[in-house]
């Protein structure tokens, strides 16, 4: 009996190492695929995150080119109100100039039409008026 509770004992103590055995590689699979699923899931995370810095980089640049056209659109609206600010001055000047010559014309005709009288007074002999 006692070879019996002996062979009991050690039959026992060699399942509770299965066991152990067992739940030790149960224990390592779980690890092993926790750390698989983490990796998995951080390099998933990773990506996303890559592809959202990634396109805030690429706005970003974008930005900045939009806003430097702005700016060159703006001096070059700024250059063409000034060219026809220059414009309008240019033709209130023309306005002026043909409005001089007309009044200058117009005197000269006075002037010519006054020598042609005096002229036509002497001619007849009436002699200059005093």
């Amino acid at each position: 009996m006692s070879e019996s509770l002996s062979q009991l004992l050690k039959s026992h103590k060699e399942k509770q190492s299965d066991i152990k055995r067992h739940n030790e590689q149960l224990k390592k699979n779980a690890i092993h695929a926790t750390n698989t699923l983490t990796d998995s899931i951080t390099e998933y995370v990773n990506e996303g995150v890559t592809e959202i810095f990634s396109r805030q980089k690429e706005l970003e640049q974008q930005s900045r080119k939009l806003a430097n056209q702005t700016t060159k659109y703006a001096n070059q609206t700024q250059q063409w109100l000034t060219l026809v600010d220059n414009f309008n001055m240019s033709l209130k000047e023309l306005g002026d100039v043909k409005n001089w010559a007309e009044i200058m014309e117009h005197d000269m005709k006075t002037v010519m039409a006054t020598l042609e009288f005096v002229h036509q007074g002497t001619i007849d002999g009436a002699g200059p008026i005093e």
